[in-house]
């Protein structure tokens, strides 16, 4: 007597394939989330930097006899020289008022992780000069130049995967 069986239920390697399966969709979404957390990382950062930095040009634009005073202070942050100038009811001079805004604003990217430059834009030079205030952070560095890390060309033209925001200040 022949018997023919059948299989009944799930076999091992259905099984084996549903759980592959699972594993494949479960790293994706995995991925997914990492991608969506470096974005918001780097959307926090770029608020942070576009903040100070605006805030800056907007000082700068109060006080715009002081722009080489500026310039000076965020390319060498010194607190002892504004240190005589710390409450607001002293008489403070505009380069010294230049001098603290500019180190306050340094300080306060760098504790973001954020560096900062101010240079003349690009095409500005011979008419009316318009300085352009840089931050970069991760590997970007805050400049204008044909350096493969610089945040723009030296026309001014933001290079791919740079991690910068650049803002004209009158």
């Amino acid at each position: 007597m022949i018997r023919l069986s059948y299989q009944r239920g799930v076999g091992l390697v259905e099984v084996l394939v549903a759980v592959l399966l699972l594993s494949v969709a479960v790293l994706g979404f995995s991925a997914l989330q990492l991608q969506a957390i470096k974005a918001t990382d780097e959307s926090l950062v770029r608020t942070q930097a576009l903040s100070v930095v605006r805030g800056l040009a907007e000082n700068m634009r109060a006080n715009p006899l002081k722009m080489q005073a500026y310039q000076d202070a965020i390319k060498t942050p010194d607190e002892s020289k504004a240190a005589t100038c710390k409450e607001l009811s002293e008489k403070c001079s505009s380069e010294q008022i230049a001098i603290k805004d500019a180190n306050i604003a340094v300080k306060k990217l760098q504790d973001y992780g954020i560096t900062i430059s101010m240079v003349t834009c690009p095409g500005t030079a011979n008419f009316s000069e318009i300085k352009c205030l840089i931050a970069a952070w991760g590997n970007t560095k805050p400049e204008m130049s044909d350096d493969a890390n610089a945040c723009a060309t030296s026309t001014g033209v933001y290079k791919s995967g740079g991690t910068c925001v650049i803002v004209e200040t009158y």
